[in-house]
């Protein structure tokens, strides 16, 4: 996830220091020809991508923010390059630590929490709070998708499970804990992508939907890696989410055919879904339904608890 820090972002003095004026700027904005990241400050163009926005926003925030703020939540992730799920790109969250005061101004929330020095860190001379306590943050802010996504994003970055302990030890009583502990189980760094925990955190609330493995090899007889499948369902079906990443690496149509191709010749049935299917959850649902029920690995509420991974066929480790 890229941060913004390439963008070219201006402060209202240096514009008017340049040439510039009110006037001219508020054209700029109509026009389109810049956009308005915080108060006085804006970036070149159009509006970039929620995350390279919040990133800006983040920031130019922290420029103007008094000592001992410390970016946190999904400002935080956008400056460590987290990806993560959020249902709000646009404010920014500081976090003191104290037992009085913050609140909303505008697009800034400030948050009045317990903050231990060990939960603090510094990106770029900016203090944001660190990999462990963002994904606590958000998992404690949002329910049970944006805490997976947010802890297989902290785990997929290095941070270890011993280390998210500590920091919720640090904590201390808050609002929320019970489902982050229902979530912090189900956390695993194998997701390569948000759009993949998501996916993942669905799953885990439907009953009939067996557990997958993740990220399962196959090789060619010589050993050589052929194909590394999202999800892997009873070692017979295979589920892939398609993210704008892969279309990135040059995944298109054709690719992703010839590589279908390869898993249906060793015996598995591909299934695949987009980003717009996680957002309607009944449409990923059925697609599931229908890819698991000819091959019997739909399950009872009874079986989901026994469930294997490794159950049924299995793909040929090296």
């Amino acid at each position: 996830m890229t941060d913004g820090e390439s963008v070219l972002r201006k402060h209202r003095l240096e514009l008017l220091a340049t040439g510039g004026t009110d006037r001219k700027i508020r054209k700029w904005l109509d026009d389109q020809q810049m956009t308005r990241v915080w108060r006085g400050s804006y970036h070149q163009g159009k509006r970039l991508e929620p995350w390279v926005e919040l990133a800006l926003s983040a920031r130019a925030a922290a420029e103007r923010s008094d000592a001992g703020l410390v970016l946190s939540h999904a400002a935080a992730a956008a400056l460590l390059g987290m990806e993560v799920l959020t249902r709000d790109w646009k404010t920014v969250d500081f976090t003191r630590d104290g037992r009085r005061g913050g609140g909303v101004d505008g697009k800034r929330r400030v948050h009045i929490r317990r903050l231990d020095p060990a939960d603090a860190t510094v990106v770029e001379g900016i203090a944001v709070t660190t990999t462990a306590r963002t994904a606590l943050d958000l998992a404690l802010a949002g329910d049970f998708e944006q805490a997976i996504c947010a802890l297989d994003a902290a785990l997929r970055m290095g941070v270890t499970l011993d280390e998210i302990h500590a920091a919720m030890d640090r904590l201390g009583r808050r609002r929320g804990i019970a489902m982050l502990r229902a979530a912090l189980p189900e956390a695993d760094g194998r997701s390569e992508s948000v759009g993949e925990s998501r996916s993942r955190a669905l799953m885990l609330t439907w009953p009939e939907i067996p557990r997958p493995d993740l990220q399962r090899e196959f090789f060619t007889p010589a050993g050589a890696l052929e194909a590394r499948v999202d999800f892997l369902f009873g070692g017979i079906v295979v589920g892939e989410f398609d993210g704008e990443s892969k279309e990135k690496k040059g995944f298109d149509a054709a690719a992703r055919l010839k590589r279908d191709t390869e898993l249906m010749d060793r015996g598995l049935w591909p299934t695949h879904w987009r980003w717009k299917d996680c957002k309607e959850p009944d449409r990923l649902r059925t697609k599931l339904r229908d890819a698991l029920r000819p091959h019997g690995l739909l399950l009872d509420s009874s079986s989901r608890g026994k469930c294997s991974l490794n159950s049924g066929l299995q793909p040929d480790a090296r």
